[in-house]
């Protein structure tokens, strides 16, 4: 795939080394000279304290942009998980998806790196909930796919406790499972892997490229085994 952007989701419970093997993968292949950035240190998107920037944007976005936003909305309705905080979510899968159309387009070489694509997304809309009906996340994917804008995806995984317990040594800001004790964590920490499991198994049915890596391996062997994934993509 020459001359085309290549968006790299990784997708993993909390704790699993998804921003870790991300930077990584960065600082890897910028030492060769390969255009790849981190999504967030490219787009230029509107925050939730700016409402007036935020609608500005909103009304200019792609309708395949709409049309991500609208299947969001009936995933969270269907998984009766529809509130303010996923509400925001569905908005932030809408920038992430018209961000996607409108660099797709620059025709470049670059390759970006999403930790919170969407697979990750759709995931943290339920947080400690089963995954209960599956139609729209199938109608998400396939959709995704239809839209041919370059998107693959890293599945990484790790043992459940020994995420957690890189979560308790993790420093700064805390998120929501790090608040909880043991016991509640690890029991939210398994319905999402769960849940990944049922994700990823629709990824695979629909024929998304996907990779499969864990971060048990040394990390310089999994870094390497994405770095060639991603060469093997650009040259396709």
């Amino acid at each position: 795939m020459k001359n085309k952007t290549i968006f790299l989701e990784f997708n993993g419970i909390p704790g699993s080394g998804k921003t870790t093997l991300s930077n990584r993968v960065i600082t890897d292949m910028k030492s060769k000279n390969y255009l790849i950035e981190s999504y967030h240190q490219v787009i230029k998107k509107p925050t939730r304290k700016n409402s007036k920037h935020l609608l500005l944007y909103l009304f200019r976005i792609k309708p395949g942009s709409v049309k991500i936003g609208y299947l969001a909305t009936m995933y969270l309705i269907t998984n009766k998980k529809l509130n303010h905080e996923n509400w925001l979510r569905v908005i932030s899968l809408v920038v992430l998806f018209d961000f996607y159309q409108k660099k797709g387009q620059d025709c470049g070489d670059e390759v970006i790196l999403v930790d919170q694509g969407i697979v990750q997304q759709i995931i943290s809309m339920l947080y400690e909930s089963e995954l209960i009906a599956d139609k729209y996340v199938k109608k998400l994917i396939y959709f995704a796919k239809k839209k041919n804008v370059g998107i693959y995806i890293v599945n990484v995984d790790l043992d459940i406790n020994i995420s957690f317990e890189r979560l308790v040594k993790r420093k700064g800001n805390m998120s929501r499972i790090q608040k909880l004790n043991e016991a509640d964590a690890i029991h939210t920490l398994t319905i999402q892997q769960n849940n990944f499991n049922k994700i990823r198994k629709i990824i695979k049915e629909l024929e998304l490229e996907s990779l499969d890596v864990n971060t048990k391996a040394c990390i310089d062997e999994t870094v390497q085994v994405i770095v060639n994934y991603i060469m093997r993509i650009k040259d396709h």
